[in-house]
């Protein structure tokens, strides 16, 4: 019970993170030092979170296919067997839609952007292979229904969804990554709110001291399918703790030295 809480904390707290970069960016009229690639990450990350946990509550296909898979499990007549959290549902659909927001703000704020600043090769070849395999597995599953219940080459829609979720925390895992870039190149932390680093921070230390100390008597099959991975939320902590490093001590006081313009 006492974990929920932590991260149920540690969630409402990264909504008010966002919301204070959001303000931040209104305040100022400006994305000056502010990255493209972690809210497009974030963004597509909790999509695929969302569509995920969509189809694994409410799919019957997926459904069945899981208990198929995994009978002593998951019943396939008990929709509540397969964990989902509702609540991790909320919080995803919100952090969805704070980070639209700021994407918006990133074109809208565009021309105070500056040299390096905008969506990088590195994440347009990632996202790419990723939408390519998503729709080859996608393909594949979908090949032999309704007259099958199975995919071309051995490719189930469960595993379809399964795949998903897996790009899905791989995103997740690397989004503060292009921040801790753009404010390595530009020598600056100007643009990034510094309440936003301190709250996320302070989020993210709460979610990870929780699954890290407090003991959970869940089985495996009995954590909620859309739950973070403890490895993503670790390389998290870890990148965000370098950005309060770089906002804290490293660049202080530093101005920005890089023009505006496109790259």
């Amino acid at each position: 019970m006492l974990v929920v809480i932590l991260q149920g904390l540690a969630s409402f707290l990264s909504i008010i993170a966002i919301l204070y970069q959001k303000r931040y960016n209104k305040l100022h009229r400006s994305i000056y030092g502010l990255s493209y690639d972690l809210y497009l990450l974030d963004f597509v990350g909790n999509g695929l979170y969302l569509y995920c946990a969509l189809h694994y509550r409410y799919s019957p296909l997926v459904r069945e296919q899981l208990s198929k898979r995994f009978p002593l499990f998951y019943s396939l007549n008990d929709v509540n067997s397969i964990p989902i959290s509702r609540f991790l549902i909320l919080k995803d659909f919100c952090v969805f839609v704070c980070c639209l927001m700021i994407l918006k703000q990133l074109y809208y704020y565009r021309p105070t952007k500056h040299i390096y600043q905008g969506i990088s090769i590195t994440s347009t070849l990632f996202l790419s292979a990723f939408l390519i395999l998503g729709i080859l597995t996608y393909g594949c599953s979908i090949y032999n229904l309704p007259l099958k219940n199975s995919g071309k080459f051995g490719v189930f829609y469960l595993d379809h969804i399964n795949y998903l979720w897996v790009m899905a925390n791989l995103v997740k895992s690397f989004k503060y990554v292009p921040q801790m870039s753009i404010n390595w190149m530009g020598c600056s932390t100007v643009g990034l709110s510094s309440k936003f680093v301190l709250i996320s921070f302070f989020a993210e230390f709460i979610d990870f001291l929780g699954r890290l100390i407090i003991p959970t008597s869940a089985l495996f099959y009995e954590i909620p399918f859309n739950s973070t991975p403890f490895w993503v939320k670790l390389i998290q902590f870890v990148t965000l703790l370098i950005i309060l490093c770089q906002v804290q001590y490293v660049y202080v006081g530093r101005k920005p030295r890089l023009p505006k313009g496109k790259l």
